[in-house]
Parts: C-alpha cells; sequence; structure tokens
C-alpha cells in the first residue's frame, strides 16, 4: 500500500491534471511536502481527505485512508441553541465542533475543516463571520448553513450561504436540511 503519491499520480486519480494538482499545492488547497530532491509528494491520508472534502468518490486503493464520516462546525453565541445544534449533529453520525462568532470561526474552520458550517446569524449579511468565511480561498468552498430571521434569507444568499432556515429550528431538521445539502452537492457532477 502505497504512503505518498507523486503529483502525476495524484492528478490521475483526481481526474484533473497535473498543473491543476501543482495550482492547488501553491494555493496551499492541497498539502504536500517536498523531496530532497525538490519533487512534491503528497501523503495517501491527506489526498482521500481532499477528495472527501470537495465531493470527489474516492478510488478503491484510498477507501479506507480516512473515515468518511462528515464535519459540522456549529458557530454562534454560547448557550443552549448553538449546544444542541451541536449534539444534533453527533447524534445522527457527524463529527462536530462548536465555535464563536468572528475570528475565532475562521480559525476553527481552518483547523477543523468541516463539510459544512452552521451558523446562528447575528446580523442580515452574516457579519464578520461569513464575510471572513468567503473572503479565505481555504475556506470559501465550504457549504455554510445560516440560521436568521425569514427576512434575511435573501441577504444572506447573497453574501454566500448556501442555505438559509428561519428561526426557530424544530428538532432534527438542522442537521437533516445540512446533510441533504451535503448530498446534492455530491450528485452535482464535477466539470473537468
Amino acid at each position: 500500500m502505497r504512503r505518498f503519491y507523486t503529483t502525476y499520480e495524484a492528478a490521475h486519480l483526481l481526474g484533473v491534471s497535473l498543473p491543476t494538482v501543482v495550482n492547488w499545492i501553491k494555493a496551499r488547497r492541497l498539502k504536500a511536502h517536498r523531496t530532497p530532491g525538490g519533487h512534491r509528494r503528497i501523503a495517501r491520508e491527506e489526498l482521500a481527505a481532499f477528495m472527501l472534502r470537495h465531493g470527489m468518490p474516492l478510488p478503491p486503493e484510498l477507501a479506507d485512508a480516512v473515515a468518511a464520516r462528515r464535519k459540522a462546525l456549529v458557530v454562534g453565541e454560547p448557550g443552549t441553541l448553538r449546544e444542541g445544534a451541536a449534539r444534533e449533529f453527533t447524534g445522527l453520525g457527524f463529527a462536530s465542533e462548536e465555535a464563536a462568532l468572528g475570528f475565532a470561526a475562521g480559525v476553527a474552520a481552518a483547523r477543523f475543516q468541516p463539510d459544512v458550517v452552521v451558523l446562528f446569524a447575528n446580523a442580515p449579511d452574516g457579519g464578520e463571520t461569513l464575510a471572513g468565511l468567503r473572503g479565505d480561498p481555504q475556506l470559501a468552498c465550504i457549504p455554510v448553513l445560516v440560521v436568521a430571521p425569514a427576512e434575511w434569507a435573501v441577504r444572506l444568499r447573497a453574501a454566500g450561504c448556501a442555505a438559509a432556515l428561519a428561526a426557530p429550528v424544530a428538532d432534527r431538521t438542522l442537521a437533516a436540511a445540512a446533510a441533504q445539502m451535503l448530498s446534492l452537492a455530491l450528485a452535482v457532477p464535477r466539470r473537468r
């Protein structure tokens, strides 16, 4: 079993061109290291995690490289809403983590690398939290599900959230909406 892949091998597995893989590495979207000879190598686990994050099907040789468990980052003011949402996701098989609004949300998203961010919005445009997630090239591809007053939905979608639910949200609705959003994202064919 291989532990590291060349950029050429990674491009073949990803179904993209070699320059695309190199550009992803340079943009720090795909982690790689350099050999003493200056060649790039991508760890098997990193390649599999990258494919899962971007909804790409895993080839059989990478199927056991990482757990296919989905990850949800719940962002909002500390309290029962945020904690309850995190518990709801955990109960449905997600790995979940909580974060405060603003800068802390960006730090948590960069570290945790969630499949979906659930944001309890405190502003009609998502505030600095949504702006920060959409402004960071590494985090911009993560879908954001926002919980906010119904009248904010149009502005939130314009600011970059994938979906908006009107507050208050009924039990199990939040995780179900996120799971549906992720399954729709996987069903959309990717262009090559």
